[in-house]
């Protein structure tokens, strides 16, 4: 567990507290809210793979953060990643392991579900592409494997519902985290899952949690998750919604045209949009249609790709190097394009373009796929992020030809990531769009916290965004032919191999 103080003294305003629940990491801010928002402390401790060991961990949390409260928090919001959760015995208890979103590359489910049900069908009344992390894909494949634990199963929840659940007795989720289950038809937000997609898996909707309202709690704190959190009986809590969505409309991406780069151990570009699009338009990108938090259309692009791939690259790819000391290096080089392209797929590609196929390859120049061994180790870092950094901007692309043009800045939400500032910088020259860096340590916890007190009625209508930073941008785009260069590659043309010219 890993914990700090994050900022200075804060002005009176609203205590509330925001916890994430991360692919890597849960963490915990408790945030003071006036003009700004400022972090008073934050937590954060691994994502345990068990339910019952993630429930503690966030009480955990929530004890060490309230160590700093001026006053009792007012409000609680609870965010998480998106896909991933567990089913629950008659007593509510776990019955196994969290099911994640990134536990399971088999397709034979899903293929069987939408042959079924129908695949433009199931997109353009859910938004959402077809992937065997959708929970109705888990949900079928878990039938069918483990038919003994599925005729347990009495209810379902997300991780952000079981925590919710645990501090108040209520099983309820947010749209946002009902929108990426391919079993509610997001369009006119209703209040419970679909029971003809449901189902297809042998579920009913009384076994799903109830969809909140933007703007309605899950409950308030019990008296028993009063004692063992030391959080007030009574505080609503709020599913703030899936972690991408809360971090975008607390950076400020509120109105159409505006987009959020969500960075995490995945990547996620938000973009709110003026009304829905045409599903078919969408479709064959690998781009979910979804909701914002407080209701509105927008397009999501999604990469796991991101964090994940760059802790695999220095695990795997820099030697015996230090990764600190290999990053100071990076620092230190031109700000300039190294001409080297990195595919940054570690299993396929999810959106634009989907593949399944696609994989880790450094190209030159030429287009030639070359071995890194003996070349320096700081270029090919600097050459890996910006491979990362092109597949953002691929994505951004893709949402500009559906929706048009995007408006500045690009706010970015680097998270912990944020302080790998030879990254941050990377990505700013890469885009096409000018971006700030969201500056404060957790920016989705904390904007969990700043949602949950907005959802109280504790702060107008419109509340403060999180602080951020302008990021250097080139405005000629050296960039724009290494970008067309690794779109090309990405999308498939096979590349010679070194020595084979």
């Amino acid at each position: 567990m890993t914990s700090e103080a994050a900022g200075d003294s804060p002005r009176p305003g609203v205590v509330a507290l925001g916890i994430d629940i991360g692919s890597t990491n849960i963490k915990a801010s408790l945030v003071c809210i006036g003009a700004a928002v400022i972090e008073i402390a934050v937590c954060s401790t691994p994502t345990p793979p068990g339910a019952d060991e993630l429930i503690r961990a966030t009480v955990d949390l929530v004890r060490s953060v309230l160590v700093s409260a001026p006053e009792a928090p007012a409000a609680v919001g609870i965010a998480s990643m998106a896909e991933s959760g567990v089913p629950l015995g008659e007593d509510d208890r776990p019955l196994r392991p969290v099911l994640r979103w990134d536990g399971n590359d088999d397709v034979s489910d899903l293929t069987a579900l939408l042959a079924t049900l129908g695949e433009a069908d199931v997109f353009a009344a859910t938004g959402v592409p077809a992937l065997p992390k959708a929970p109705l894909a888990m949900w079928a494949r878990l039938r069918r494997t483990d038919p003994q634990l599925w005729s347990k199963v009495h209810r379902w929840a997300g991780v952000a519902d079981l925590v919710g659940l645990a501090l108040t007795d209520v099983l309820a989720t947010d749209h946002t985290l009902a929108a990426r289950t391919m079993a509610y038809r997001m369009a006119d937000l209703p209040r419970s899952f679909d029971g003809d997609l449901l189902a297809a898996v042998g579920l009913t909707p009384t076994q799903l949690p109830a969809v909140r309202r933007p703007g309605e709690p899950v409950g308030g704190v019990t008296e028993t998750a009063s004692r063992t959190t030391g959080l007030a009986p009574g505080t609503p809590v709020y599913i703030a919604g899936h972690d991408h969505a809360v971090g975008a409309w607390a950076a400020g991406v509120r109105r159409p045209g505006e987009v959020a780069d969500s960075l995490g151990t995945a990547e996620a570009l938000v973009r709110v949009l003026a009304s829905d699009p045409d599903p078919e338009s969408v479709r064959g990108s690998g781009m979910s249609i979804t909701r914002t938090v407080t209701g509105e259309p927008a397009l999501l692009a999604g990469s796991a790709n991101a964090g994940s791939f760059v802790r695999w690259w220095f695990a795997h790819r820099i030697g015996a190097r230090e990764a600190g000391e290999v990053l100071d290096d990076l620092a230190r080089l031109p700000q300039e394009p190294t001409g080297l392209l990195v595919l940054p797929y570690l299993n396929g590609r999810q959106t634009p373009s989907p593949d399944r196929r696609s994989d880790v390859r450094v190209l030159d120049d030429t287009g030639t796929e070359i071995q890194p061994r003996g070349r320096d180790v700081a270029v090919l870092a600097r050459a890996m992020l910006e491979g990362v950094a092109f597949h953002a901007r691929w994505m951004l692309e893709e949402q500009i030809r559906v929706a048009g043009p995007a408006t500045a800045p690009l706010r970015i939400l680097g998270g912990p990531g944020g302080g790998n500032r030879p990254w941050m910088d990377v990505k700013a020259r890469v885009f096409s769009l000018d971006s700030v860096l969201v500056t404060v340590s957790e920016p989705v916890a904390s904007g969990a916290a700043l949602l949950a007190a907005t959802r109280a009625g504790l702060l107008p209508a419109d509340p403060p965004v999180l602080a951020a930073t302008p990021l250097v941008r080139d405005p000629q785009d050296p960039y724009q032919q290494m970008f067309e260069r690794f779109v090309a590659a990405a999308r498939g043309a096979t590349p010679a191999r070194e020595g084979e010219r």
